[in-house]
Formats: C-alpha cells, structure tokens, sequence
C-alpha cells in the first residue's frame, strides 16, 4: 500500500497564484463588458426616448392649426366663460421660452369640414343678449354640442362658444327659427352665457364669420428639471429630466390641469418659427426662407416650426479609478456640426440653427457621465400653407 502525501506549501501557493490570475482576468472581462453593456443599452435607450419625443410631438404639430379658416384671424384673443380656457392666441403653434427650454403649444380641432368657415348673413346684428346665430350660411356640418369660434375683422377678441341646438336638432320652444340660413343655438352653459364679454361683446354687426372646432384640443409640451425652472407651469414634482404635456383644452371639458409623462431622459428642447418672407415671385407663401424663435411679425409667414430635444441615457457611463468620468474629447461637438451621439465636456452643444440655439449641459454634479444625442425634425403646418393659397372666399 502506497503511502498519500497532500499538497507541499510551494504547490498550494502556486495554485492560489494562479487563481488569483484567473480571478482578476475575469474581473477584468467582466468590466469591460459591463462598459460596453451600458453604452449599447443607454445609447439605445437615448434612441427611443428621443425617437418617442419626437414623433408624439410631431403627431400634434401635423394637425395644428385645423379649424383656422383665414389668415386674418390669426392671433386673435380667444376669450370663453371657462376660465383656464379664455385669453389665448388663435394660433397652430405658439414657442414660449423660460429657463434653457422651449415649449410648444398647438391648436387644432376635429371637425369633418377643417378650416371651413361659414357666415352669418350680412346686416344681421348678433346682440350680447341673442341665445342663437340666425340666417347661417354653409352651417350643416354643425352639430350639437361643437365649440365654435366666431371672428369678426376689426375685432380683437374671438368669442368661443358651444353649440346647444341646430335647423337639424330643433332648439328649445320660444327659439325664434332661422328663416334664410340654418341656426345655430348658444343657450347657457358652461362654455355659454349673456354677460357681456363672457364670451360676446355687445354686438357683432358685420358679417362674421365661424369656424367649427368640433372636438378643440390645445396641448402643450414641455421640459421638465428638478426645481422646474422650465415653462412647465402647474406640473407640481415631476422626473427630472421629463418630457410632459399638458392639454389645457380637450374636447368639450374644462382644463384638467393634469400633466402627462410622454418620455424620460429628455433634458432640454429647443424650437424655431419657420417662415416665409417672400411670395417667390408668384404671390404665394410657399418657401421658409427665415427660421426664428420670437414671434413674427406676420403669423401667416409661419409655414413650419423645427424642434430638437437633448436626450440623455438612461445608464452613466462607469467612472475611472479616480470616481470621476472621462469622457472621449474626439466625441466632444462644440462646433457648429451636429452629430447623432455624442458625449458633451464642455457646456454647449450648437444645433447649427443660429448663434442663439445652443444646447447648454445640465446642471447636476453627474452629468459628464451620461452619453446623450440630439433628435431634430422640421414639420410643415399644412393648414398653414392651405391657408395662404388663393381661395374665392365670401
């Protein structure tokens, strides 16, 4: 019988030398890895979020503007009973720019007709006191319980109204039929009253004209940072870095004051006015030759409206040894020179828009270990432009 012997000192070490090898090999794998694994994950995830902010703006901003039936009544004073729902421009977008974030509005309505406009009869005066529009003319594609703007040239305010009752739906006994036209009822409610201004002013004695909304929706977008510093008003404690809406008007309810999460990550948004300044030579607005952020002078030029948004991934990059993130300076786009990716070192990134339109970096400590992309996109206001084509009018 052989006699066993175990393992000498010098054996034993040389094992856990070379375990110790292995060990540090894998962790050296592993870390490796676990960056590549964070890159590929939060640049996939900027991707989406930035793609998601994009696109759901973009849905909203290609039906601004339905229900606008003239250029002359753009920018014209909206004013209601409803209070969040009074006071504001009749516009397809609206940029309004607090803090490093712009914020986008957009009108529009769903009626079957769009910027179809009807009118009273001319000579017929619409008193503060009348309960109905009479003598109207082209108003079938009105129905009960629409929201109706009326627009008188010369006027600053637009009174929007519901309808309560049509030719089509019989109005209530004692409504005095309509006996050239089709009628269109506005008995109080909660969008309707008597009192002068609220929404009527005593009178309305030129032809004016109506547009139908049916359905009016007026969605805002904005930024959301930590303190809210942003045009987020009334959003309350939301995610840092969130891309909310808010529909102050939706359908035929009153403001709901609710903001929405529509995508992460998104930390700034910029926006511009794109119009056009010249008729080309045939007298039509067709061309966005000027892109800026204040309002115009002239809200027909406006035929488009570009917007871009500053994403972040949704994982840090890993720190270096020294607990602090090294980012790559040849990613480092401080130039005019857009790029799909990038990781910011300093604290701009330019569009290449204008001098003005600068991405600046967020404020928290961590930032420098984020990778972020910009997503831009220019969307045509096609009401806008079918507006400013030649039409017969009334």
């Amino acid at each position: 019988m052989r006699q066993s012997h175990g393992f000498g000192l010098v054996e034993l070490m040389v094992s856990v030398v070379v375990a110790l090898v292995s060990l540090i090999s894998i962790y050296q794998i592993f870390g490796v890895n676990e960056g590549y694994r964070r890159s590929s994950v939060g640049g996939s995830g900027a991707q989406i979020n930035g793609g998601i902010a994009v696109m759901q703006i973009q849905k909203d901003a290609e039906r601004s503007g339905m229900g606008i039936g003239d250029v002359g009544a753009l920018n014209c004073n909206v004013v209601s009973r409803v209070a969040g729902a009074t006071n504001f421009p009749l516009l397809p977008v609206l940029i309004q720019t607090a803090g490093t974030s712009d914020s986008l509005t957009f009108l529009y309505g769903s009626s079957i007709v769009g910027g179809g406009q009807v009118a009273q009869l001319a000579d017929i005066e619409h008193v503060n006191t009348d309960t109905q529009f009479a003598n109207i003319l082209g108003a079938q594609s009105i129905a009960t319980n629409d929201l109706v703007i009326a627009w008188q040239s010369g006027l600053a305010n637009c009174p929007l109204f519901q309808v309560t009752c049509t030719n089509a739906t019989p109005c209530p006994a004692g409504t005095p039929p309509s006996t050239d036209g089709f009628a269109l009822g506005h008995a109080a409610n909660t969008w309707n009253s008597a009192t002068v201004n609220s929404p009527f002013p005593a009178s309305l004695s030129k032809i004016t004209r109506l547009y139908n909304f049916s359905r009016l929706s007026r969605r805002t977008y904005c930024v959301y940072l930590s303190g809210n510093t942003n045009v987020c008003a009334g959003a309350g404690t939301q995610i840092h870095g969130s891309l909310l809406s808010l529909d102050t008007l939706d359908a035929t309810a009153a403001v709901d004051g609710v903001w929405q999460v529509v995508t992460e990550n998104v930390i700034q948004m910029k926006a511009e006015y794109g119009l056009d300044t010249n008729t080309d030579g045939d007298n039509i607005i067709n061309n966005v030759d000027i892109w800026q952020r204040a309002a115009p002078a002239q809200w027909a030029q406006v035929l488009a409206v570009r917007y871009a948004v500053l994403v972040r991934a949704s994982n840090p990059q890993k720190p270096n040894r020294a607990g602090t993130c090294v980012n790559d300076s040849a990613n480092n786009y401080t130039a005019a020179t857009p790029s799909d990716a990038f990781t910011l070192t300093t604290a701009a990134y330019y569009l290449g828009w204008s001098g003005a339109d600068v991405l600046t970096a967020p404020t928290n400590a961590d930032w420098q270990c984020y990778r972020y992309s910009v997503h831009e996109t220019v969307v045509p206001l096609r009401n806008q432009i079918i507006l400013n084509q030649p039409t017969s009018g009334f």
